[in-house]
């Protein structure tokens, strides 16, 4: 039997004889480049809202087990779960469109998707400690960061687009802003309501309350959010209908 060292050359330069790979040229790099903003977008979404969602699974069943603050916890993780299935969903459609993203768009998904994250570790069982006290601030960041990545952070830049589809993606653009000044006069109402919950002594009920009463509205307006990304998904279907047949 040979030596390892013997052995492992003539495995080397059997590898090498087995034919010429090709070498790294524009082409491929162009490739890996035209589809980072699907990877990264994806990538950053799977590892994050997988663990949300799980998260809330495990805290779902710790609320119905545990009876302390129960109807303020059910009400704000019903808030945090449909505003985790709007967030989803708006990914899903945006994943149809994006195919440059910048590295400030991928901070600030980063961002919203850690904030998804603490909405639901406020809901912790130890409800002594009134970790729940911060939810609607972390909300009203959520949808701060939410509304500057839809105003002030562009995607597709410099990627060449076919007159037949531009009008749909102006139309998903303008969409973009009109929702996202609406997520900034909903920001404006959580900080207002954060003020006195996170101001008003451990004693006091109104922040319990204020917390209570502003579920609705975060249900709501996620709801809202969801119904308007299926309109959004018929609207870009059709869309593309109608710049399939021209260009046929």
């Amino acid at each position: 039997m040979p030596p390892y060292g013997v052995e492992l050359g003539w495995a080397r330069r059997w590898h090498r004889g087995r034919g010429v790979r090709k070498a790294i040229d524009a082409q491929m790099i162009e490739a890996r480049m035209r589809d980072l903003a699907q990877n990264a977008i994806m990538q950053t979404i799977s590892l994050f809202k997988g663990g949300t969602f799980a998260l809330a699974a495990v805290l779902l069943l710790e609320i119905a087990t545990q009876p302390d603050g129960r109807l303020l916890r059910l009400m704000l993780w019903a808030a945090s779960f449909c505003m985790a299935l709007t967030s989803y969903n708006a990914w899903l459609n945006a994943s149809v469109l994006d195919f440059r993203e910048s590295v400030g768009g991928v901070v600030l998904i980063v961002i919203q998707m850690m904030c998804e994250l603490m909405l639901f570790v406020t809901l912790t069982p130890r409800f002594s400690d009134q970790a729940w006290r911060g939810w609607v601030l972390l909300y009203g960041i959520f949808l701060v960061v939410t509304a500057s990545r839809m105003l002030f952070v562009r995607s597709n830049v410099n990627v060449p687009i076919d007159p037949g589809v531009k009008p749909m993606l102006d139309t998903v653009v303008e969409g973009h802003r009109q929702a996202a000044w609406r997520l900034l006069a909903a920001s404006v109402l959580a900080f207002v309501f954060a003020v006195p919950i996170l101001s008003l002594p451990k004693g006091s009920p109104l922040p319990l309350w204020l917390s209570i009463g502003f579920a609705p509205f975060a249900i709501f307006l996620s709801l809202w959010g969801l119904l308007s990304m299926h309109h959004q998904r018929l609207l870009m279907e059709r869309m593309l209908e109608d710049a399939l047949e021209q260009s046929a």
